[in-house]
């Protein structure tokens, strides 16, 4: 089991760094950043957070093909590449809360997919001089790691066929990921390829477990109504998808988030490891203290081991 952590650009931008710094104090093997437009912007984010490191993988998670050309994902990809040095990964989902631009994710699939070729094309290119699009200079590697935000059956089964990995957001209680996991293993093997299946796990840890359980029930207001898949396996009271954190309900909470002490922070991995996932993303707020709420989670990571 790999773990990684996730920031969302919800912190001033001068603080990414010393929380970059913090991160891979711990064995953690990759830090990466969402790609949300409400928050503060992807890209200057990570070269903050990839000039400030020298040892854990560094990328969006994820991007998407609603706001930005494959050809601009593929540029900034290779830019962050180079920067740090081959520490470059590439996490493309279909993105979230696009609603309020009027923006539709009709073919989500398809579009996920076919940026995918397309970016892989340009690198693969390294200002080859071929009648075929490509940069005036060479990006350092010709193909980067690609993962995966599905958590829906359309975008895991088309997945399995070109990704490397796929990590479903949300999940904490291992029901919905047992079942996404062997879907993906399935439609991997029918497509002959090995495919990792990980997760990304909205937490807010804290010695103060009430202060946690509020900021997680505010992060999760905010994603919820997003999640139908997910909402509708659970069975989720359609009263807690309005976005009103006191609507949600102690239940969906622990459905959805790790919000909690250490120790429950810890049980719930446990869990995680048992039910197979080969990454584990503590993403979001990580805490009512981003600083404090790392050092317990590292904790906990060179405990379990």
């Amino acid at each position: 089991m790999r773990f990684a952590v996730q920031l969302h650009g919800s912190f001033p931008m001068r603080r990414y760094p010393e929380l970059a710094r913090l991160v891979e104090r711990y064995p953690f093997h990759e830090l990466t950043v969402h790609d949300i437009l409400w928050w503060r912007p992807v890209w200057q984010i990570l070269a903050l957070v990839g000039q400030a490191t020298s040892r854990v993988l560094v990328g969006p998670d994820v991007t998407h093909p609603y706001l930005m050309h494959a050809a601009v994902i593929a540029q900034n990809l290779a830019g962050l590449d180079e920067l740090t040095q081959g520490r470059a990964v590439f996490g493309i989902g279909r993105g979230s809360l696009l609603e309020p631009l009027g923006i539709r994710r009709v073919n989500a699939e398809s579009r996920v997919r076919d940026t995918v070729a397309q970016v892989r094309r340009l690198l693969a290119a390294r200002g080859a001089a071929t009648a075929e699009p490509s940069f005036y200079w060479s990006p350092p590697r010709s193909s980067l790691t690609v993962f995966v935000g599905a958590f829906g059956d359309r975008m895991v089964e088309s997945a399995a066929s070109w990704a490397d990995e796929i990590r479903p957001p949300g999940t904490w209680d291992t029901r919905y990921f047992n079942r996404l996991r062997q879907r993906a293993k399935s439609a991997a093997s029918v497509a002959s390829r090995e495919l990792a299946v990980g997760c990304e796990v909205w937490t807010s840890v804290s010695r103060d477990r009430q202060a946690a359980r509020e900021l997680g029930r505010q992060v999760l207001a905010r994603f919820l109504g997003s999640m139908r898949a997910m909402t509708d396996f659970y069975e989720v009271d359609r009263r807690e998808l309005s976005g009103d954190p006191a609507a949600i309900s102690d239940r969906t909470l622990d459905t959805f988030v790790a919000a909690g002490t250490p120790e429950e922070i810890a049980e719930g991995v446990e869990r995680l490891q048992v039910a197979g996932a080969e990454t584990v993303t503590f993403s979001g707020r990580l805490g009512p203290d981003p600083h404090v709420a790392i050092q317990l989670l590292g904790d906990v990571i060179s405990r379990i081991g």
